[in-house]
């Protein structure tokens, strides 16, 4: 099972004259590990790896049952899966639209809570998203994709954004509006496409929009 995540798009929360904010280090570093792990699996055959994208998926896909006792091909895979389950795609376009996807929303997200407390996100959501699919669906596997840490980085933005707003007494409507759009965006994908993995998305989302409010409800980040 894939997780083909697509491009997300929110209202302008920062001023529109400051010009787009420059992506984390640790953000850039992790575009750059997803195209070359993407750019292996397409050349692994022509180098005579055979089908490196199988080998991948294997030694790196998220897997359900080895979080209820199942035997991994190598010791710790159960708990190494959830940071190497999100380095993988099913394809250039699941790829392709999950980095634009995260550079898109990091840009906005940067601003408002910083670096270090986006890096704490992007890594919760990545690790909820897989511990919620391996709740929901036990028996299923295997799943790829950082669309789960990218609905985190979204969710997070939504109650930053939410939080900041309501403090502000500004309208909230193209928030919601924007929330609703993106919601009814993965149900009907989600039906349209069974083997997305909404149960990821799921997890993320929530993980991220917990910490964006936490982080709102706590002040601005030490930079």
């Amino acid at each position: 099972m894939t997780d083909p995540g697509r491009p997300v798009a929110f209202p302008q929360v920062a001023r529109a004259d400051r010009g787009p904010a420059p992506l984390p280090l640790w953000l850039r570093g992790v575009i750059v590990a997803c195209c070359l792990i993407e750019a292996l699996t397409w050349a692994g055959p022509m180098l005579g790896l055979g089908s490196a994208r199988v080998a991948g998926v294997m030694l790196g896909g998220f897997w359900p049952p080895l979080m209820t006792g199942a035997a991994g091909l190598y010791p710790g895979q159960g708990v190494a899966m959830f940071l190497t389950y999100g380095l993988l795609h099913g394809g250039v376009l699941h790829l392709a639209m999950n980095m634009i996807s995260l550079a898109a929303v990091g840009r906005e997200l940067v601003r408002m809570i910083g670096s270090g407390r986006m890096a704490l996100t992007y890594l919760v959501s990545q690790i909820v998203a897989g511990a919620v699919f391996a709740w929901m669906e036990p028996a299923a596997g295997p799943m790829v994709g950082a669309s789960g840490a990218v609905f985190g980085l979204a969710g997070a933005l939504v109650g930053h954004a939410a939080i900041n707003l309501r403090r502000r007494h500004r309208s909230m409507a193209p928030l919601i509006r924007a929330t609703a759009l993106i919601l009814g965006l993965n149900i009907v994908l989600t039906l349209l496409m069974p083997a997305i993995a909404w149960q990821a998305h799921l997890g993320g989302g929530l993980a991220g929009l917990v910490l964006g409010i936490a982080f709102a409800l706590s002040g601005p980040a030490r930079r």
